[in-house]
């Protein structure tokens, strides 16, 4: 198996299957391919997710049906080859073109080769002869209205763009250039394991290139390289976490004895990172609970990597008040199941499977959670609430909830850094991804004494 093919299944697992693209991903694992490959899969993968509207648009146009008319495995192939002749112009079209239609033949359906170098090598032509594929995307994009141009250029399902573009109308364009942006791969040291100038000299020796993050204990990584073997992440000096994760870690008004509440803890960033606080403070526990066991496991398994021992981690459904925690914690974390569409830069089939319905289901879950996260805080204790998205109804409106419930905003403005303070308001803060971070929201408030 080839890189391609590696792909193409891979994308038939996520788009026919409803399989998770990071998920779905994990099956290189089992692939026998070169380090070259894996990364050559991943990118095809990704790629074609970001911009599958798009590619599916221009292959309606050349073969003049709906692509949900072309077999599923073939439509999967096609995307990904027009993906490769628009977008990733290190790779010839006409290799792309042979290794579809050679691709065709051993994979998916022989008699219907002829059907596929004829449509890939039409779309070659007309590239070529716009000038280039922008030229021939801006061609196809004058045929469009607003609405269709946005929902084409940034590959966004027309529901969504219009609606976070009717909710954000100054910030939705930015947002989507965002998405198909090259993320950052972002980490935070762990400050009871050792300092940021050790963990920078450690990272150095491991030939790993990085800058400094927007907060004072994260850093940026150029690149990845093989995480498990590092020697900072083997001793536990750093974390994996986007820095609008980290951020709602560090607003919190921790103090030395705190016992801290992590109510949807995984994959358990939060968790770790006020654990380690605690520990240089000098004392203070915090509980972690998730719904999945799995997760929980993987939870300890990252306290243990970094040797943290005021971490108890058990399972739990946030959504089933638990009457032992009543009023027994000084600082409660709600980072709750959300849409995620903050994160559509790293998952980017997020877009294609969220609908405005499931918005509007998990705004009354989250309020269900939350109706208990307020009965688990101590009086003159802190709620923090969160999550990895941007829709009002998830944030705003859920903001209101609380206060509604008799707890007070808190400020926090002093914590956030200078270039993001334009998004603070009334001890709440708006992430978008053009923020230069996850699209996030988090706000955090105080129970009355």
């Amino acid at each position: 198996m080839n890189a391609r093919e590696s792909a193409m299944n891979m994308l038939v697992r996520i788009n026919e299957e409803g399989v998770l693209c990071h998920k779905a991903l994990l099956a290189l694992d089992g692939d026998d391919l070169s380090v070259k490959d894996r990364a050559l899969a991943t990118r095809l993968v990704h790629g074609t997710l970001e911009r599958q509207l798009t590619c599916d648009r221009v292959l309606e146009e050349l073969t003049g049906k709906p692509v949900s008319r072309i077999k599923a495995k073939l439509r999967n192939l096609m995307r990904m080859t027009v993906y490769q002749i628009l977008f990733l112009t290190q790779i010839p079209s006409s290799a792309a073109v042979n290794e579809a239609v050679n691709l065709t033949k051993k994979a998916c359906y022989p008699f219907l080769t002829g059907f596929v170098n004829g449509v890939l090598r039409n779309l070659v032509r007309r590239v070529e002869a716009a000038g280039g594929a922008e030229a021939y995307l801006s061609d196809v994009e004058k045929k469009l209205c607003d609405a269709e141009r946005l929902s084409f250029h940034y590959s966004m399902p027309s529901e969504l763009s219009e609606y976070l573009t009717k909710n954000y109308p100054e910030e939705a364009e930015g947002m989507f250039a965002a998405f198909l942006a090259e993320g950052s791969f972002t980490i935070r040291l762990n400050q009871s394991r050792g300092t940021m100038e050790e963990l920078k000299e450690s990272l150095t020796k491991d030939g790993i290139a990085f800058t400094d993050g927007l907060l004072p204990n994260t850093l940026r990584m150029e690149h990845t390289g093989n995480l498990s073997r590092m020697e900072a992440y083997l001793g536990g000096l750093l974390s994996v976490q986007d820095e609008s994760s980290a951020l709602s870690g560090n607003i919190l008004p921790l103090t030395k004895g705190m016992a801290v509440l992590d109510l949807c803890a995984a994959p358990g960033g939060k968790t770790i990172h006020i654990a380690d606080e605690l520990s240089v403070l000098g004392g203070g526990s915090v509980t972690a609970r998730d719904i999945s066991a799995g997760k929980c496991d993987r939870i300890r398994e990252q306290a243990e990597r970094i040797g943290l021992l005021n971490v108890s981690v058990e399972p739990g459904d946030a959504t089933v008040f638990d009457a032992a925690s009543g009023e027994k914690y000084d600082v409660v974390i709600a980072d709750l199941p959300c849409s995620g569409l903050g994160v559509i830069g790293r998952k980017p089939d997020i877009k294609y499977k969220t609908k405005l319905n499931d918005i509007a289901a998990l705004s009354k879950l989250q309020k269900s959670i939350l109706d208990n996260a307020v009965r688990y805080v101590k009086k003159g204790g802190y709620l923090c609430y969160s999550t990895c998205t941007v829709t009002k109804e998830e944030n705003d409106e859920n903001r209101k909830y609380i206060e509604g419930k008799g707890l007070t905003a808190w400020d926090f403005s002093e914590k956030i850094p200078e270039g993001l303070l334009k998004r603070y308001e009334n001890g709440s803060l708006q992430l978008f991804p053009q923020d230069g971070t996850d699209g996030f929201y988090m706000a955090l408030f105080r129970k009355s004494e």
